[in-house]
C-alpha cells in the first residue's frame, strides 16, 4: 500500500515514531449564511455608501445606517427576529436631487385641558406628547414635535414652523420617493385641543442600485432584501443573482422584494421580472413601511431554509407583522401563478407565510414553466451543487486523474470515473437523502449518472446527473362519495 505522506519524506533516515495528523476525513462542509439589506442610509450614518458593511446590533445599526433610515430600520427588523445568520447592509446615498416626503400639521388650542395628542407612524402608535393644561398651540406643537425627534427608530423627523402659530411639519428622514409609503396620524386627545393635517408633497427620485451591486465582488449573500420595487431595480438585482447563480461564480441567493396595491397591480409588477431568484410578498396596503414587510418575511423564512433549504414554509408565523387584509382563494391562486407569494392570517391578525414561490413562471419560449415555482427548489439546487463541490475539494484536493479504471493500489490518490460515481452515490443515498432529506428516488439517480474523463483530456472530469428534489405536502385532494 502506497501510503500518500506529505511531511514525512521518503528519504528519512533518523530513527523515531512519527504520525501526519490529516484531518480532510473529519467534519463536514458547511458555510456561513449571511443576508444583506440594501436600503436608503442616511447622511449621520458613518458606513460609506456602496459598501457592505457587518450590521451586529440595533444600535451599530443606527450608528452606520443613520437612526432612523430605510437600512437601520431594516436591519432591525431582521436582527428582531433572526441573529443566526450574519446580517449585512448596502447602504444607498439617495440622489442629489431627490426631495423628501412631507406633511403639515396645524395644532389650535382653546383652553386646553390636560391630557395628550396621540402619534402613530407606519401603524405603529407611539408614546403621545403630553398636553398641558391651559397650553397654547405653539407649545402643543413644540411638544409634539419633541416627541417625535425623541424616536430614533421613526422614519420621519419633524419640525415646528416658522411663526409659532401651531404649524409643524414632518418629513421623511430621507429623501426620495420611498418615504411616501410613510403614514403618519396625529389626533388630539385633549379637550380644548385640535390637530389638523394639512397638505402634503411627495417624495421624488430613485437610487440606481445597479452599479452597487458590483461591489459586492464575490462574497456570497444567500439571501437579499432590498427596498428598491422600481422595474429597473428589481431587473438590476434579478440579473445580478442569475450571474451568481451560474457555474462560474457558484454564490447564489434569494431576494425578497415587497410590493404595495392591491391584486392588479401585484400582478403587473410579478409581470415584468420571471427570475428564480426573486420574491415578491404582497404588502398591500399594510401601513408597516415596504422595506420591513420583506426584511421580516426574509428573516424568518431564512432561519427555517438555512438549516433545510427543502424545508416546508406552509404556516411559518412572521413576527412583528400583522394584518387586517386578505384575499380569497381565487386571488391567492392568480398571484401564485403570477409568481408572487401568499400568505394567511390566524385569528389575532398575525401573518403566516401560505406559500413562498418565486417570480419564475415562464421559460425562455414564453411556455408556461413551473420548474422553480416554490423558493425550496433553486434553496436545494444550489445546497446540492454546494455540497458536492464543498465535499470534493475537502476529499480530493491534489489528487491525480487517470481515464482508466485500474488498480492503482490501496491509498492512491488517483481519481477514475468509478471512484467519483461513487463518490456521487455515496452522498445521494447517505446525505442527501438519508441525512438531510433534500432528495429521493436513489435508484434513478444511480441509473441515469453519468461520468466520464473528457476525451483528450488529461485534467478534466465530466460528469451529468439528475438529483430527484423531494416536493412540498401543499395539497390533498380527495373525492368523497357517499351512499
Amino acid at each position: 500500500m502506497a501510503v500518500p505522506f506529505t511531511q514525512i519524506p521518503a528519504a528519512l533516515l533518523v530513527p523515531g515514531m512519527f504520525q501526519e495528523v490529516d484531518p480532510s476525513l473529519a467534519g463536514s462542509p458547511g458555510e456561513i449564511k449571511r443576508a444583506l439589506v440594501i436600503a436608503y442610509k442616511s447622511g449621520a450614518g458613518t458606513a460609506p455608501a456602496g459598501k457592505p458593511v457587518r450590521v451586529l446590533s440595533d444600535g451599530r445599526a443606527a450608528a452606520l445606517l443613520g437612526a432612523g433610515s430605510p437600512a437601520a430600520i431594516l436591519a432591525r427588523a431582521f436582527l428582531s427576529i433572526n441573529r443566526v445568520e450574519e446580517c449585512w447592509a448596502l447602504p444607498v446615498d439617495a440622489p442629489a436631487a431627490a426631495t423628501p416626503w412631507q406633511a403639515e400639521f396645524s395644532v389650535e388650542a382653546d383652553s386646553a385641558q390636560q391630557g395628550a395628542v396621540a402619534i402613530t407612524v407606519c401603524g405603529a402608535r407611539i408614546d403621545a406628547a403630553a398636553v398641558a393644561p391651559g397650553a397654547g398651540a405653539a407649545e402643543i406643537a413644540a411638544a409634539i414635535v419633541a416627541r417625535i425627534n425623541g424616536e430614533m427608530w421613526l422614519p420621519i423627523e419633524a419640525e415646528v414652523s416658522i411663526g409659532g402659530n401651531g404649524a409643524f411639519s414632518v418629513r421623511a428622514t430621507v429623501p426620495g420617493s420611498w418615504g411616501d409609503a410613510i403614514g403618519v396620524s396625529i389626533e388630539s386627545e385633549a379637550v380644548g385641543v385640535s390637530v389638523s393635517a394639512g397638505a402634503s408633497s411627495r417624495g421624488t427620485q430613485t437610487a440606481n442600485i445597479g452599479p452597487l451591486l458590483k461591489n459586492l465582488g464575490n462574497v456570497r449573500y444567500n439571501y437579499v432584501v432590498s427596498d428598491f420595487a422600481g422595474q429597473n431595480n428589481i431587473a438590476a438585482l434579478a440579473a445580478e443573482l442569475t450571474d451568481r447563480f451560474t457555474a462560474l461564480r457558484q454564490i447564489g441567493g434569494r431576494a425578497f422584494i415587497a410590493i404595495t396595491g392591491d391584486k392588479e397591480a401585484a400582478l403587473a409588477a410579478a409581470a415584468t421580472v420571471n427570475n428564480p431568484h426573486i420574491c415578491l410578498v404582497p404588502r398591500m396596503d399594510n401601513p408597516q413601511l415596504p422595506g420591513e414587510w420583506a426584511a421580516r418575511w426574509c428573516a424568518a423564512a431564512c432561519r427555517i431554509l438555512a438549516d433545510d433549504p427543502a424545508a416546508n414554509t406552509n404556516g411559518l408565523a412572521v413576527p412583528g407583522l400583522s394584518s387586517g387584509l386578505s384575499y380569497d382563494i381565487e386571488s391567492r391562486q392568480a398571484l401564485l401563478t403570477a409568481g408572487i407569494a401568499t400568505y394567511r392570517t390566524d385569528a389575532m391578525g398575525n401573518v403566516r407565510v401560505e406559500r413562498l414561490v418565486t417570480t419564475y413562471t415562464e421559460n425562455a419560449d414564453g411556455g408556461r414553466d413551473t420548474s422553480f415555482l416554490d423558493i425550496q427548489v433553486p434553496e436545494t439546487v444550489d445546497a446540492v451543487r454546494t455540497h458536492i463541490n464543498a465535499e470534493a475539494a475537502r476529499r480530493f484536493g491534489r489528487w491525480k486523474l487517470a481515464s482508466t479504471e485500474e488498480n492503482f493500489g490501496s491509498g492512491a490518490k488517483v481519481m477514475t470515473a468509478g471512484i467519483f460515481r461513487s463518490f456521487l452515490c455515496e452522498l445521494y443515498q447517505d446525505v442527501f437523502i438519508t441525512q438531510r432529506r433534500w432528495c429521493q428516488n436513489f435508484d434513478n439517480y444511480r441509473d441515469t449518472l453519468a461520468v466520464e474523463i473528457m476525451p483528450g483530456s488529461k485534467t478534466r472530469l465530466e460528469y451529468i446527473h439528475q438529483p430527484d428534489l423531494i416536493g412540498q405536502f401543499y395539497i390533498g385532494a380527495g373525492l368523497l362519495q357517499f351512499t
